[in-house]
C-alpha cells in the first residue's frame, strides 16, 4: 500500500511538471513595466531627476542611512509625480463633466423623439384601422361604395406618408450644444472652450507609442483615431464629411452646429476612449515609482 501511494505521488508530480512545461511562457512583465516607466519618466520630464536618484542610490553604502541629497531627490520626485497625478485627475474630471452634459442633452432629445414617434404611430393607427372600419361600413350600400373606396385610397396614402415620416423621425431632432467643455478639440487641433485643457505631459503621453506594442500601430492617439474610423464614429481622412463630423465632435457654445442623438452617442463614446487611455498613465506612473524603489534592493 505504501509503495502504491508513493507511485501515485511520483506520477502526479511528473504529470504536473509535464503540463507546466507544455504551457506557453508568460510575457516578460517586468521588462514591459521598465519600458513603460522609462517612457513615462520622459513624458513627465523626470528622466534626469530619476537618473540622479539612481546614481545616489548606487553610491549608497549598504546599511547606512540615506543621504540628504537622496532624500531631497526623493521629495522632489514625489512632489512632481503627485502634481502630474492631479493633472491626470483634472483631465478625467473634465471629460466626465462633458459626458454628463452630453448624457442629459441626449436624454432630452430621446424623450422628444419618442413622443413624436408615438404620436405618429397613433395617427397611423387611426388612419389605417379607424378609417378602414369606415370604408368597410360604406361597402354595405352601393350609394356609398365609391365614396368608401376613395376614403380607403386616401387612408392608404396617409398611412404610407405617416410611416415614412416616422422612419425619418427615428434619428430624433437636432440641437445645439450649450456651455460645456470640448475635450476632443485639442486632439483634433480645434479651438478649446471653457476649461478644456490637456497638460503637456498628458499630451506627450498620448502622442507616444506604447513600448510593448508594434511601432507600426502608431502612437496612442493614432490608435484611437484608427479605432474611431474603423467603428464608423469618424470619417476617413479622405472623406469630405470628416471636417463636418469633427465640428460636431468639438463644438461648444455654437448656434450653427447642431447635433443629433447619434452624434451625441459618438462623442460620448470617444470621450470614454480618451479617458481610458489617459487613466493608463497612472498605471505607468506607478511603474516608474516602483522602478527606483527596486533599485534599493
Amino acid at each position: 500500500t505504501a509503495l502504491t501511494v508513493r507511485t501515485l505521488t511520483l506520477f502526479t508530480v511528473l504529470t504536473s511538471a509535464f503540463l507546466l512545461a507544455q504551457q506557453p511562457a508568460s510575457p516578460d512583465i517586468p521588462s514591459q513595466s521598465a519600458a513603460a516607466a522609462e517612457q513615462t519618466a520622459a513624458a513627465l520630464g523626470l528622466a534626469p531627476l530619476l537618473g540622479r536618484l539612481r546614481t545616489a542610490q548606487a553610491d549608497h553604502v549598504c546599511g547606512a542611512p540615506a543621504s540628504l541629497e537622496e532624500l531631497a531627490l526623493r521629495q522632489q520626485l514625489l512632489e512632481s509625480v503627485t502634481a502630474s497625478s492631479l493633472d491626470v485627475d483634472g483631465v478625467l474630471a473634465e471629460i466626465a463633466n462633458e459626458r454628463t452634459d452630453l448624457s442629459e442633452l441626449r436624454a432630452t432629445l430621446e424623450a422628444r423623439r419618442d413622443r413624436t414617434v408615438g404620436l405618429l404611430n397613433a395617427a397611423n393607427l387611426i388612419t389605417g384601422t379607424g378609417l378602414g372600419i369606415a370604408v368597410n361600413a360604406m361597402q354595405f350600400s352601393t350609394s356609398t361604395a365609391n365614396l368608401g373606396d376613395g376614403i380607403g385610397v386616401g387612408s392608404g396614402i396617409a398611412s404610407t406618408v405617416l410611416s415614412i415620416v416616422g422612419i425619418r423621425r427615428q434619428n430624433g431632432p437636432q440641437h445645439g450644444i450649450g456651455a460645456i467643455p470640448n475635450m476632443l478639440a485639442p486632439l483634433f487641433d480645434a479651438k478649446p472652450a471653457l476649461n478644456t485643457y490637456y497638460p503637456p505631459e498628458v499630451l506627450r503621453y498620448l502622442q507616444s507609442a506604447p513600448p510593448a506594442e508594434d511601432a507600426a500601430r502608431g502612437t496612442r492617439l493614432d490608435q484611437l483615431m484608427a479605432e474611431w474610423t474603423r467603428d464608423g464614429r469618424l470619417d476617413p481622412p479622405s472623406s469630405a464629411k470628416r471636417d463636418q463630423k469633427i465640428a460636431t465632435l468639438t463644438t461648444s457654445m455654437s448656434k450653427t452646429v447642431k447635433l443629433s442623438i447619434g452624434d451625441l452617442v459618438d462623442r460620448s463614446a470617444m470621450l470614454g476612449d480618451v479617458s481610458g487611455r489617459v487613466s493608463l498613465m497612472k498605471r505607468d506612473m506607478a511603474a516608474m515609482m516602483r522602478s527606483y524603489r527596486s533599485d534599493e534592493t
